[in-house]
């Protein structure tokens, strides 16, 4: 499918958006949601009154990891268009499987098994974003083919930068609140 710029393709079609909008969002965000407090919260001082939702840095972050989660599914892309594999499928494989590595590097307490819910909405997740390229119905419906198992292989090993980015994020750049004992 063209789009609507200089001819250039669409690298995601809309049906493969809201996919990954829905099992990105879905299932992970309701587990994200049940997510046991950080031990420390309450030795941190409350957020300002005047803080935004997206204070003490989040918005920062978000385009931080944002960036890592569009180069990793560009690069995939052009990756695979450049060697003639199945480039919209991968590059929607890698949308979908970056989101999920970065909802696992969010937690509070990573490494713990505190948030089991968690551990199963992504494998639900992955495992509905596999049945997006592999199923013939949902082929059908979302413009999908199945790629070789090394190139699952290969877009399984980029899109955990998205873990890696999240995490490095939260080392480099703790969130920050203002010591209101002033």
């Amino acid at each position: 499918m063209v789009g609507p710029f200089v001819g250039l393709p669409l690298p995601l079609l809309p049906a493969q958006i809201l996919w990954i909008n829905l099992i990105t969002h879905g299932l992970p965000g309701l587990a994200l949601g049940s997510e046991p407090v950080d031990p420390d919260a309450m030795r941190r001082p409350p957020r300002p009154p005047s803080e935004t939702v997206l204070g003490a840095g989040l918005w920062k972050r978000i385009i931080r990891v944002g960036t890592v989660i569009a180069a990793v599914t560009i690069g995939v892309g052009v990756w695979a268009h450049a060697t003639d594999r199945p480039w919209q499928t991968l590059t929607f494989l890698a949308l979908g499987a970056t989101q999920l590595a970065v909802a696992l590097g969010s937690r509070a307490r990573p490494g713990t098994r505190a948030n089991p819910m968690l551990f199963a909405a992504v494998g639900v997740a992955l495992i509905l974003q596999l049945a997006g390229i592999y199923l013939p119905i949902l082929q059908g419906l979302l413009g999908t083919e199945s790629p070789a198992l090394v190139d699952l292989l290969i877009v399984g090993a980029v899109s955990s930068l998205g873990f890696a980015a999240i995490r490095l994020d939260r080392l480099i750049h703790p969130a920050k609140r203002p010591d209101r004992r002033r």
